[in-house]
């Protein structure tokens, strides 16, 4: 199954089907020219999410390709994808 994911400022979310890609980059790039400004989308297994973004914030949006099943137990169990959640359940590995 192809998907998009967006990473903004270290967090990255699974968009939803619904939600319309060219339409997120032109609310995107419109934030960033303005200052900055909060932008929503559709994710799946969250529901709307906003998001503020401002031109110091990365935002990348790429296609990725998951399979039905890792995707329909997301509904139950989102993926996590806070980076700095992922950095600290890492943080004591030793070298």
């Amino acid at each position: 199954m192809r998907l998009h994911k967006v990473r903004v400022d270290g967090q990255e979310f699974f968009l939803s089907e619904v939600q319309e890609i060219d339409d997120l980059k032109e609310l995107i790039v419109a934030a960033v020219r303005q200052g900055g400004d909060f932008v929503t989308f559709h994710t799946v297994g969250r529901g709307p999410i906003s998001v503020l973004c401002t031109p110091g914030i990365p935002v990348r949006i790429e296609v990725v390709e998951r399979s039905e099943a890792e995707v329909d137990g997301w509904s139950a169990a989102p993926p996590s994808f806070d980076i700095d959640e992922v950095l600290y359940r890492f943080s004591d590995w030793s070298d």
